[in-house]
C-alpha cells in the first residue's frame, strides 16, 4: 500500500509539473498575442487613412490598459480628425498613466469644444484628488474673506474625490471675483478672525453638501447645496442650491458628474456673491 501510494504521489507531481509548464506556455503565448495586438493598433492609429479606423484604434488601446500606448496616443492628440483626438484623450485617461498628463495639458486649448471637454475629463482623472493650493493673502482692494468649510459628500463614491473637487472649484471661482480673498485650508478660527479684524473685511463661511446624482432617461442630474454663514460669528444667512442636468449621459459616468459638480459650484458662488454684494454696507 505504501509503495502504491508513493507511485501515485510521483504521478501527481509529474502531472502538476506538466500543467505548470503548459500554463507558462499559454501565458507567454497570450502575452505575445497582446503585445502583437498593441503594436498593430499603434500602427493603425498612426497610419490608417480612414479616420474611423484611427478612432477605433485609439479606443481599443485605452481598453487594453497597456501603458506603452501612452506616447502614440499623445501624438494622436494632434490628429486632424476631431473624433480621433477625442478618442485618444479618452484612452489616455483610461490608461491611468501620469506620463500622459503633460501632453493632455498641452492640448487643453483644442479648437473643438467637445474634444476640450474630453481632454479636461482625462486631465482630472489623472490628477486625482488634491486640495487647492494655498491662496494669496488678502490684498488692499479686497472686501470679503471667505472660509471654505466642510463638504458633505452624498454621491456614494469611495475615492474621497468630491471634497477636493468642490474646494478647488470654489477657491478658483472666488479668486476670479473682484474683492474676494480666500482663507487657506486649515486656518484656525482665531487666525481668520484676526485677519478679518486687521484688514476690516467681511467674513463668510461656506459649507457644501453634494446630493446623490440622479440618472433618468439617459440624463444625469446633480445638485449642490451651499449654506452661507457669517464668520466668525456663524449666523446663517441662507442657502443656494443650483441643480444642473446633462443629457446623453449614462449612470455612473464620473467624469460627467465632476463636470456638473464644478458648474453647479460655480453657479452657487455667483449667487452667493450677488447676495454678499447686495448686503454690503
Amino acid at each position: 500500500m505504501v509503495e502504491g501510494g508513493g507511485r501515485a504521489r510521483q504521478t501527481t507531481r509529474g502531472l502538476l509539473r506538466v500543467l505548470r509548464t503548459l500554463l507558462a506556455v499559454l501565458c507567454s503565448a497570450h502575452s505575445a498575442l497582446a503585445e502583437g495586438r498593441v503594436a498593430l493598433l499603434i500602427e493603425q492609429l498612426g497610419n490608417a487613412a480612414d479616420f474611423r479606423l484611427r478612432t477605433q484604434a485609439a479606443l481599443a488601446l485605452g481598453a487594453l490598459e497597456d501603458r506603452s500606448a501612452t506616447a502614440p496616443l499623445c501624438q494622436a492628440l494632434d490628429d486632424k480628425s476631431d473624433s480621433v483626438r477625442s478618442a485618444a484623450a479618452a484612452a489616455i485617461g483610461k490608461l491611468k498613466d501620469s506620463a500622459g498628463l503633460p501632453c493632455l495639458k498641452n492640448h487643453l486649448a483644442d479648437t473643438n469644444a467637445a474634444v476640450r471637454l474630453v481632454i479636461e475629463r482625462s486631465v482630472n482623472a489623472l490628477r486625482g484628488p488634491a486640495w487647492p493650493a494655498k491662496p494669496p493673502a488678502p490684498g488692499p482692494n479686497d472686501t470679503f474673506y471667505v472660509v471654505i468649510g466642510s463638504v458633505t459628500d452624498k454621491t456614494g463614491r469611495r475615492d474621497n474625490s468630491v471634497a477636493p473637487l468642490v474646494g478647488a472649484t470654489m477657491q478658483d471661482k472666488l479668486l476670479s471675483l473682484r474683492g474676494y480673498a480666500v482663507a487657506p485650508q486649515g486656518e484656525s478660527e482665531a487666525a481668520a478672525a484676526r485677519v478679518i479684524r486687521q484688514r476690516t473685511l467681511r467674513g463668510f463661511l461656506l459649507q457644501t453638501r453634494v446630493e446623490p446624482p440622479r440618472s433618468s432617461s439617459n440624463a444625469l442630474t446633480v445638485q449642490v447645496r451651499v449654506t452661507v454663514w457669517t464668520y466668525p460669528g456663524k449666523a446663517l444667512r441662507g442657502e443656494v442650491s443650483p441643480k444642473l442636468t446633462m443629457s446623453g449621459v449614462a449612470a455612473g459616468d464620473k467624469a460627467s458628474e465632476d463636470s456638473l459638480i464644478r458648474m453647479a459650484i460655480e453657479k452657487a458662488i455667483e449667487s452667493f456673491a450677488q447676495v454678499a454684494s447686495s448686503t454690503h454696507p
